[in-house]
Order: structure tokens, then sequence, then C-alpha cells
């Protein structure tokens, strides 16, 4: 390389070039420290990379002085080297006896130099060492290998030992737990062990009877049927569920099953005055004689329906409740009252007192839905004299310096009667020329108003009320505009607390492209749908007689 083509500046790759070295020597050089850090941005300077050519051989001899393998690849080359069956367990406490030196480390691995190694594999004391390692390492394999076979012979895995004694496993580490078994080595057991527990007669009745079981399976040991005598079991009173666990149907939907305790179902057959045979003689598709003690037993979609139309009456306000079919589970929001109750944590404390509703509070979500918050707001939109709604259509996308995008046509409409305020096209203050504006031409607005006109007008329409923009930011930002342009002021239009939505929001339904009137009724329909939330909705009962 000539001195005239020679760069000021060379990267890693550059400089190993100059050097005659691989560039993975310049990597590893820095790390160890014996070549400098880097001078420049880019690189090393054209003084440093000189001074380095003058150290190519102490910079090789460097590296490979702190050539380092982790314990894995340096067995592996010992055995390569000595033909003897070196495993990574030999290298630690071969480092100890010879001179095989630790050089670095690895994510907390010790790296053993390389040249070490390879002096290692040519010394014959070394090697008779290295065999002593491996008989020591093997011997001690085999033996523990034995201990472990001798320990399979007398002794079972969880599953199996639990088996042996007719428990699960659960119950059997339950039992571990509580200090009458420990597992061995493997976490076995030992048969001895198990035999002993196998004749404690009255921990294995103990542990029976607080076995968990199913609706199902507790129907089964009573010999009744499930549901059609067992739900009434339940809805006596007779008995409830120790716990539950989550089971699922289908791909996205979990339900919790009730788990209940052996001992207390087994309890039931000592229940005075119940006819228990004489339920079991009953024939498939014949009410159940039980039904005598609990009546007609509430579903829980009657029980949720219920305890929302109570809630209704009681704080006098529209509540809903929506079961979602793909999950199962069902939600509960409601309106709020002229003080902003009842509070969730008001109705989860009253859904909690509630006798019937309250066996399902795991299946409700209370409150905080997202459709029930879109459904006040709604409502709060349509509240009479409250807001107006308002879309725009613009004259398109400028092509070229002289032309502006401007309203061509505007619509407001009053939120809560839906009465058509202003229905206005506007004339441009540039032509549209060739431009696409939503099917409208110069042609079409030949004879409209210019905006300066038009503004009096929309001023009067929306003037103390809140602005539902059909399309958010942009509305208003037209409006602006378009007003500026004119000379004239906005007024409450620039304001953004005269408007709902704002820029970055997402607009109730889209409305972008439509005739402006067109875009008003499409949003005031998408905002009758959200105020009637979810579900079906329980109006208080003085409200409902008032409609009648």
């Amino acid at each position: 390389m000539t001195e005239k083509a020679r760069p000021k500046v060379v990267n890693g790759t550059q400089l190993a070039g100059e050097l005659g070295i691989e560039p993975w020597m310049v990597t590893r050089a820095l790390e160890l420290g014996i070549i400098p850090p880097r001078d420049k941005s880019k690189g090393w300077s054209r003084e440093a990379a000189d001074a380095l050519a003058l150290r190519v051989e102490e910079i090789r001899e460097g590296i490979a002085a702190r050539e380092g393998f982790g314990a894995r690849r340096t067995a592996e080359l010992l055995a390569e080297l000595t033909g003897l069956a070196v495993e990574a367990a030999d290298v630690p406490p071969l480092a100890e006896k010879t001179k095989l030196r630790v050089v670095g480390e690895f994510k907390g691995w010790d790296l053993y130099s390389v040249r070490d190694a390879r002096a290692l594999a040519e010394s014959e004391e070394a090697k008779a060492l290295m065999s002593e390692l491996i008989a020591a390492r093997q011997e001690a394999k085999a033996r523990s290998e034995a201990e472990w076979n001798a320990w399979v012979e007398v002794s079972l895995p969880p599953d199996e030992a639990a088996s042996r004694l007719g428990w699960k496993v659960a119950e059997l580490k339950q039992v571990a737990q509580d200090g009458r078994i420990s597992a061995g080595k493997g976490g076995r057991f030992a048969v001895e062990d198990l035999d002993v527990l196998a004749a404690d007669e009255e921990l294995c009745e103990r542990v029976a009877g607080d076995r968990l079981i199913r609706a199902d399976e507790a129907a089964g040991l009573l010999e009744i049927r499930y549901p059609t005598d067992w739900q009434h079991v339940v809805a006596a009173g007779w008995i409830a569920p120790a716990t539950y666990t989550e089971a699922r149907v289908g791909q996205r939907r979990w339900i919790e099953v009730p788990l209940f305790r052996t001992r207390d179902v087994e309890s039931l057959r000592d229940l005075p005055g119940v006819p228990w045979e004489e339920v079991r003689a009953v024939r498939a598709g014949e009410p159940s004689p039980l039904r005598e003690y609990t009546g007609r037993v509430t579903t829980r979609a009657e029980a949720i329906h219920a305890f929302a139309a109570a809630l209704s009456d009681r704080h006098q306000v529209e509540v809903w409740a929506y079961h979602d079919d793909r999950t199962g589970a069902w939600e509960l929001d409601w309106d709020r009252d002229d003080q902003g109750g009842p509070t969730r944590e008001q109705v989860a404390a009253e859904l909690r007192a509630d006798p019937q509703a309250a066996r399902y509070r795991a299946d409700i979500t209370v409150g905080g839905t997202r459709w029930g918050q879109r459904a006040r707001q709604a409502r709060e939109i349509m509240t009479p004299d409250t807001a107006v709604l308002l879309c725009t259509r613009s004259s398109g996308t400028p092509t070229n310096d002289t032309e502006t995008t401007e309203i061509i046509e505007i619509a407001v409409i009053d939120a809560s009667t839906g009465k058509v305020l202003l229905d206005r096209r506007v004339k441009p203050s540039v032509p549209l020329g060739d431009r696409y504006a939503g099917g409208l031409s110069d042609e079409d607005l030949a004879d409209a108003s210019p905006w300066e006109r038009v503004l009096v007008r929309v001023r009067d329409v929306t003037r103390g009320r809140l602005i539902v923009p059909g399309r958010p930011g942009e509305d208003q930002k037209l409006i602006t505009a378009d007003t500026e342009r004119a000379g004239k002021r906005p007024m409450h239009l620039a304001a953004d607390d005269s408007w709902v939505l704002q820029k970055g929001d997402n607009p109730f339904t889209p409305v972008a492209g439509l005739p402006a009137r067109k875009g008003c009724t499409y949003l005031r329909e998408e905002l009758v749908r959200r105020s009637r939330g979810r579900g079906r909705a329980h109006l208080p009962e003085a409200r409902q007689e008032g409609t009648r």
C-alpha cells in the first residue's frame, strides 16, 4: 500500500490487514489491553496504526499467552491431543494439581490457558494424572449409579406412590409437608414408609375426607342424579363449595368449577328427614323429591338480573346486565345519579350481600367497563341543550402552491333531538379545478356562499354548546384556518374546551368522505347506540311506570 493510498484513520478490519493478523485478534487484543483503544471516532489514527505495526509479534504473543477455553472445550482439546476420555469435570481438579492457569472468565465460567493445555498434553506426568482423574470420576459415577439403582428398587416416584396408597399426588405431598413422610433422592418415596402410611387407618380416613371432588362426583357418591337432584341439595343450603378451580370451555372461555369436600358430602347421608332412598328410586326425567325443600332453583341469569333490577330501584339509575357468550362472564354497569353514585365499591358491597347473586360474584365484572363509560358519555352529550354534532367536507389535497384545503360543506345538528341546525355548501377562495372533493365540482359550488358569510351561522348554532366533530382535530383546524384566512375571529370555535374530541382522539364513527349532513346523521346514530349500554337494561320501577 503506497503512502498516498494509506487512509488517515483505519477501522479494526483495516488495522488487522496492515498488521497481517486476523480481525478477531484485534478485538481480542483490545479486550486484553494489549493494544490501545481507538483514538478517533471511527478507529485508529495513522500514527497509532504505524506504532502498532512495530509490535506485531508482541501482540501475537500476548494473545497466545492469554488465549483461553472453557472447561468443555479444554477437555475436548486434551482428549484430541492425548487420546484419553477427558471430560469437562476433569479440568478443574487438573488445574489445581498442574500449571494449567485460569486466564479469564466468560459469564462466570473460568477460561483455561490453551497454551498450558497443549503443554500438558505433551507431558507424560500430566497424562498419568489425567488417567487417574478419569478413573476416579468413572468409579464415582459407577458407584452413584449402583446406589441409584438400589434406591429405585425400594422406592416409587410420587405418582406411583400416591397410586399405591389410593391417593392423589397433591394429597401425598400434603401429608409429606405435614412431616408424616419424607421424599428421598429424586423426589421418590420409600415403599417401606408408604406401607406404614397405608396401615394408619385414621390418616387414610382423614385424607379421603379432605379430598375435593366435583359436583357430579359428589352426586355420584350420594347415588343421586346430577344436576337434577344435586342442584336442590346446594340450593337448600345443606352444603357449600370448599373452593373453586378453573376449567377451559372451548378455545377462549374459562369457567369456575366448584369443588366439595368428600367428608361434607358423606355427612349429607345423615341429614334428618331427607328421603334419600326415595330420591335414588326416581326415574330419569321425573322431578326430584328434593324440590319441596327449595322450591324452584334460581338460575345464574335470573339471580344477576334480579340483582340489577333491585340495584336500579335502590339508586334510581338505569343498570345494564350484559352476558358475554364467548367467555361466559357477566358485566354490570350503570348510569350515575346527580352525585356521581353509586360507586363501584358500593355496588360490589351490595353484590356480596345479595343472597342469590353473591354466589356468582366471581363471574361478574362490576363497573369499569369500556362500553359503560361510552354509554354515560353518549348520554351526557345527548342531554338537551348540551351539544351539537358538526361535520365538514373539504376541497381535497392541494396540487400546487396556490391551492389550499378549505371547507366546501358543513352541517350541524342537535345532538339531543337530531334537528338539522345548519346544512350549507361553501364556496372556496380558490377553485377546485381537477381536485377530488367528494364528488362536488366548481359548478356545484357556483351559487354557494363564501366562508365569511357561513361563519356567522356556524357561530350562532354552536354558541354555548359542546361540539362533537366528525373528524377530531381536522374539523377544528379547517374552521380556524378558513376563518383566519377570511380575516375574521374564530372566537369560541378555536377554544379546545369547546370540542368534545381533540386531535389524536378516535372518532365516534368514521365519517370522512361523506356528505356533511349524512356524516352528522351517522354520528348521532352511533351515539344513540352507545347510550343504550349492553345487554338487558333495568330501569327504576317508578320510571317504568312513567313510560307506560
